[in-house]
């Protein structure tokens, strides 16, 4: 992946978190792709989700029930080498506005091995 094409997989990410398209967001993690967020230990009693379909019933049962979350994606910065992508993003959601940044990892399919939330003030 290049920075194009990161710059392009961002802006999808968003589009898709914008339409709640937790599956299509779920698709892009690997089989045995990892996420890491505060936010899993009260839904799965760990801070990271393991596997893709964990990482798609865990986005599920936390934001399945927000219609219209108006993420805006604010920047990015991907590593070439490493192939690391680094989303900063904020929703204004019905409990108030969230801040954070995502770092995404990729294998060399193209697909989300590792990922880690990083939510921060309003």
């Amino acid at each position: 992946m290049n920075r194009s094409e990161a710059a392009s997989y961002a802006a999808r990410w968003a589009e898709n978190w914008n339409r709640v398209n937790i599956d299509a967001i779920a698709d892009g993690f690997a089989d045995d792709g990892e996420m890491r967020s505060p936010h899993a230990v009260k839904i799965v009693g760990d801070a990271t989700v393991r596997g893709r379909e964990a990482i798609r019933a865990y986005w599920h049962a936390l934001y399945g029930h927000v219609t219209n979350p108006q993420l805006t994606l604010e920047d990015i910065a991907f590593d070439e080498f490493t192939q690391r992508l680094i989303v900063w993003w904020r929703a204004d959601l019905p409990s108030g506005t969230s801040r954070a940044s995502e770092m995404m990892q990729f294998n060399a399919a193209g697909e989300v091995v590792r990922s880690e939330a990083y939510y921060g003030a309003a």
